[in-house]
């Protein structure tokens, strides 16, 4: 999965929410990956207050439009 994408944290609710903008803000792509209990043992805090916990992962808007080897698309 990688391609440029970088894990920036674990995340839920309206703070997830202001994650993203600001990720999005500053003209980055923005990826959610839901997790489970099973997956993390942090994401049963997130189940207990009824929040779906996300991996979040970004990368640059610019790296989308590029190959492996650094060409255009």
């Amino acid at each position: 999965m990688n391609e440029g994408w970088g894990e920036v944290g674990i995340s839920g609710g309206s703070h997830l929410e202001r994650m993203v903008e600001m990720y999005q803000e500053l003209d980055f792509e923005v990826r959610l990956e839901q997790i489970t209990p099973e997956d993390q043992e942090c994401a049963r805090c997130y189940e207990e207050t009824g929040e779906t916990p996300y991996r979040v992962y970004v990368r640059p808007k610019e790296y989308a439009g590029e190959t492996a080897e650094g060409g255009k698309r």
